[in-house]
């Protein structure tokens, strides 16, 4: 099966859509079935190292106003004229789609209808506009879900969300009875967290971490919506009630990188660290005791996944599919929302009544079932069901 994935962002650009398409670009190529994929060419690209497999169309980008999460939505300079002639080169059997944000994925569907060839959208996540405002929705986009993404519904086959309130929420706009919807999971490889988790004094030794520090991990992008500058400035009050017991590891990148460096220097409890090999991503969580996400709105993040299948201690803000991913897993506290004192709050909760060992059996055992292998087969057999 030729099977064409069109995405608005893919290696070595970082982020959850583009580590979820490389997996399912080793998947098929294991599989055995051919992978194509469309993507914007943007200053991190190297097409020059390129396979035939992938075509990097020249795009511009949005400029940052008046939300700065418009700096990631690009517009193919030849509005579509590339998307088609690949996908008529290619032949695909399946165009899958990700991410109904983007004009580049429109014009994947649409081409795609046009030529008659089966197509799936996966939702990576709702409202996406005002990093701002908890769960950024906006009026625009409401609007825009009333007008563009319910079109869009209509040019397609089927609609895969990340988790049941993601699909709930396509559902609501789509009209085309034909048009199929599932849920299916962000997914990761589990194997290193599983096969290494004795190694965590080890990996300590490794990364300059003392061996009886409590260690609280953030990874993620150094953008508004993450939460990042509100994480710094409260570990910084953390650190004036625990500085001799926690140590902090911070690893992304991104827009706010000054900001973040500006909050946290002169701090020997604070490693800052850039994006990591995908290779060395388990160690980080292995090490640790506790991971954060205060996120202003998301979808499913990998991040969580990793974060369980290490068994660590999770403290989360209740927006997007989080709620609903960690339904099943123990080791967590919720905090009501992405401001300094309710992170510094939670975080102290957790740290004073020692709340941060590893997670029971079950929990353990839920984090191992997200793994792609279990994940992929589910994704491919919507595949096989539009062709046949």
């Amino acid at each position: 099966m030729k099977i064409l994935h069109i995405t608005p962002f893919y290696p070595p650009s970082f982020g959850g859509i583009s580590t979820h398409v490389s997996h399912l670009a080793k998947l098929t190529i294991d599989s055995g079935n051919d992978f194509f994929v469309i993507c914007p060419k943007d200053k991190t690209s190297t097409q020059k190292e390129d396979p035939q497999s992938i075509c990097r169309i020249s795009s511009i980008f949005l400029p940052p106003w008046p939300y700065p999460t418009l700096q990631s939505v690009s517009i193919p300079l030849n509005l579509g004229y590339s998307i088609n002639k690949f996908m008529k080169e290619v032949k695909p059997d399946i165009v899958h789609v990700h991410g109904h944000h983007y004009p580049i994925c429109w014009a994947g569907l649409i081409i795609s209808k046009r030529q008659r060839i089966p197509n799936v959208l996966t939702l990576h996540g709702m409202y996406a506009l005002n990093p701002a405002k908890v769960e950024g929705q906006t009026k625009f986009e409401e609007f825009f879900n009333n007008t563009v993404f319910k079109f869009l519904l209509n040019h397609t086959s089927a609609v895969i969300g990340l988790t049941n309130r993601i699909t709930t929420y396509a559902y609501r706009y789509g009209k085309n009875k034909r048009t199929a919807y599932y849920t299916i999971p962000n997914g990761i490889e589990t194997l290193p967290y599983k096969v290494n988790q004795s190694k965590k004094l080890l990996y300590r030794k490794k990364y300059g971490i003392k061996d009886n520090s409590i260690v609280i991990l953030f990874r993620g992008r150094f953008e508004e919506v993450k939460g990042i500058l509100e994480f710094c400035t409260a570990i910084i009050k953390l650190l004036e009630s625990f500085s001799e017991k926690i140590e902090i590891i911070i690893v992304g990148d991104g827009t706010l990188k000054g900001k973040v460096n500006s909050i946290v220097k002169d701090k020997s409890q604070i490693h800052l660290l850039g994006w990591q090999p995908k290779s060395l991503i388990h160690e980080l969580y292995i090490l640790s005791d506790i991971f954060v996400m205060p996120s202003k709105f998301e979808a499913l993040p990998i991040t969580i996944v990793e974060a369980m299948n290490a068994g660590l201690h999770i403290v989360y803000t209740p927006v997007g599919g989080i709620v609903e991913i960690l339904d099943p897993y123990s080791n967590k506290t919720q905090i009501n929302g992405p401001t300094v004192d309710h992170i510094y709050y939670g975080l102290k909760q957790v740290i004073s009544n020692s709340n941060y060992t590893r997670s029971d059996i079950e929990s353990r055992k839920y984090a191992e079932s997200l793994d792609w292998n279990n994940i992929f087969p589910n994704i491919f057999s919507i595949y096989q069901t539009l062709v046949n």
